[in-house]
């Protein structure tokens, strides 16, 4: 997981990258991906289905991008 963080990081620049830095990035991702899920449950919900779809994520995405 934290090389692959790693990796997320030198995508964006190339540069060195610590444990403590990918570590954290982990930490970051999976509260906001937390954050995404909990609000696409809630329209798939709203909707009255039972399979969470691709549209509730990217409209959580925007939801809360907001």
């Amino acid at each position: 997981m934290i090389a692959t963080m790693a990796r997320l990081i030198k995508k964006a620049a190339k540069v060195r990258v610590s444990r403590d830095a990918a570590l954290e990035l982990s930490i970051v991702l999976e509260d906001y991906a937390v954050r995404v899920a909990r609000e696409a449950l809630k329209l798939t919900e709203h909707r009255g289905a039972k399979t969470l779809s691709k549209e509730d994520i990217k409209a959580a995405v925007s939801a809360i991008s907001k």
